[in-house]
């Protein structure tokens, strides 16, 4: 390959050096923008290759890793801390470049177009997320059970506004309503219109504390972090930013530990606590590299020092499982998670 040889492999030393930086907590605000650009080059460079070299050099995979940064991290391509939604929808569009049936990218980009009242837009795209979800064979990027509940719920929805606008139009010809009426089936769209939106509004957070899950607006969620109960840590994943707060001080934090810290509070305890291999997706390596120790043992240590920000007690206790280093919650003090209820965490255990 020459020339281009020389060339892929200086991506692939930056892809090892982005990755090392991520895995340090140490990376620039911007990195997740710089790990999409190497692989994007990476794709172009091999995409001109013969078949022989794509199997050599891991074509697929590369391109697999693409996708995945720009779907879970799309978001997040401006700043770590900070979620953008145009950054967002930009790189929803462009995975569907490299993997155009992909459902939940469909999904979100049907979200976003609903968000912003496009529904004919949206209304494609969901209807596209639910015909390539019968077939697609990758379970990273299939819808979820409430994924695919919201997604039939927000095609009704979009559809039926778009009905709704055309009989709207019919007020546009006196000489038909006059004739006519008013059409009966306007009375119905609207009633089931406000049902759906009343559940996608009234379901559109889930709540956990140690009692339990629950459903809630994104009003309650707001008015929970306003006033955060006592000796409880609250982790809200909102439309905007990862937040930690306890009492009233707040934290922001990147994805990642956001998310451990989502599974030490819902999936641990000291007779169930949690190996590096059990995080193992929040570890930004190459295929088939082992997870070292010692940065499972940093990451958590970062994530404790975050939570020290916001006086936080110690409450992820470390311990001894089956040989190996392991992190529990310790219930010291209660908590509050809430997120979207369409939310794909990285660990894919639909909560």
């Amino acid at each position: 390959m020459g020339r281009s040889q020389i060339t892929l492999d200086k991506l692939y030393d930056r892809e090892e050096q982005l990755l090392e930086e991520l895995n340090s907590g140490e990376a620039k605000d911007w990195v997740y923008y710089e790990i999409v650009d190497v692989y994007e080059k990476m794709v172009r460079y091999l995409s001109r290759c013969s078949a022989e070299e794509k199997e050599e050099h891991g074509f697929e995979y590369v391109k697999k890793q693409l996708v995945s940064y720009l779907i879970h991290y799309g978001t997040y391509l401006k700043t770590q801390l900070k979620k953008d939604e145009h950054m967002a929808k930009t790189a929803f569009q462009k995975a569907l470049r490299y993997d155009s049936e992909n459902p939940i990218a469909h999904y979100r980009l049907g979200f976003l177009a609903y968000k912003a009242k496009e529904y004919a837009k949206a209304q494609r795209y969901f209807e596209k997320a639910l015909e390539y979800q019968k077939t697609y064979s990758n379970p990273e990027f299939c819808l979820n059970e409430r994924q695919l509940y919201y997604a039939h719920l927000y095609l009704a929805n979009s559809a039926l506004f778009m009905a709704e606008k055309t009989y709207r139009s019919l007020e546009k010809f006196p000489d038909y309503i006059n004739d006519q009426g008013a059409p009966a089936e306007l009375s119905f769209l609207h009633e089931w219109l406000q049902r759906n939106e009343n559940i996608l509004t009234m379901q559109a957070f889930t709540k956990w504390t140690p009692a339990g899950k629950a459903y809630c607006s994104k009003e309650e969620c707001e008015e929970i972090m306003m006033d955060p109960p006592k000796n409880t840590v609250v982790l809200y994943f909102s439309d905007r930013e990862n937040i930690v707060a306890y009492g009233d001080k707040e934290v922001r934090l990147p994805r990642d530990p956001a998310e451990m810290l989502c599974y030490f509070l819902l999936k641990t305890n000291e007779n169930r606590p949690a190996t590096k291999y059990d995080v193992e997706v929040f570890f930004r390596r190459r295929e088939n590299d082992e997870i070292r120790t010692n940065t499972f043992i940093q990451k958590v240590r970062r994530l404790r020092e975050r939570l020290s920000r916001v006086r936080v007690p110690d409450m992820i206790d470390s311990c001894q499982f089956r040989g190996e280093t392991a992190y529990y919650y310790n219930g010291v003090v209660d908590y509050i998670i809430m997120y979207r209820s369409d939310y794909t965490f990285m660990f894919r255990d639909d909560l």
